[in-house]
């Protein structure tokens, strides 16, 4: 029989990949899988924690969207990527939720590189990169996405967030054992 705690790894399990394919499928995630992680976490934390537990979801959840929201302005990283990344700290303590970035902007990181390599536009792209970080550190603030980044190049970060969880989680179970 499946634990409690199990359940709640498995059901966030499962909204990141639903979410990895609906941003596969359209380019966005759905704020209705949002709204269902949030609860769920709240639901999860109440029954494994109570009120204290309700209050770090609430940190966590907060967490990612503080720390983020520059990224979204300028376009580099995706309000449904945000939110998934909050979802994922309601349902996790806020070391693994902290891991869970970080390993996910390495793994885009390879990602695009190897997009970019794919593509045959590595030099072009970092070229542009350049010039809009001069734009950025002038003073004007744009969209990366609307004004530099060629279709073909942009990436679906929920992939990277997915695989970022695992390696997170992974961790997680080397340093308990």
């Amino acid at each position: 029989m499946i634990s409690m705690q199990g359940a709640s790894v498995l059901t966030l399990y499962a909204i990141i990949i639903v979410a990895v394919v609906q941003d596969f499928r359209n380019m966005r995630i759905s704020n209705r899988l949002i709204i269902v992680g949030f609860i769920a976490s709240l639901a999860f934390g109440i029954i494994l924690g109570g009120m204290p537990r309700v209050v770090q979801i609430l940190l966590n959840i907060s967490f990612p969207v503080i720390m983020l929201y520059l990224l979204y302005l300028l376009g580099v990283l995706g309000a449904g990527d945000i939110k998934l990344f909050s979802v994922i700290g309601g349902f996790t303590n806020f070391k693994t939720l902290t891991d869970c970035m970080l390993f996910s902007f390495a793994v885009g990181a390879v990602i695009a590189v190897a997009r970019l390599l794919c593509n045959h536009n590595l030099q072009l792209s970092l070229l542009k990169a350049r010039m809009y970080l001069q734009d950025v550190l002038g003073g004007r603030i744009t969209s990366y996405r609307r004004e530099w980044a060629e279709e073909k190049n942009l990436m679906h970060f929920s992939i990277a967030i997915l695989f970022g969880f695992v390696i997170a989680r992974v961790r997680v179970y080397l340093h308990a054992g």
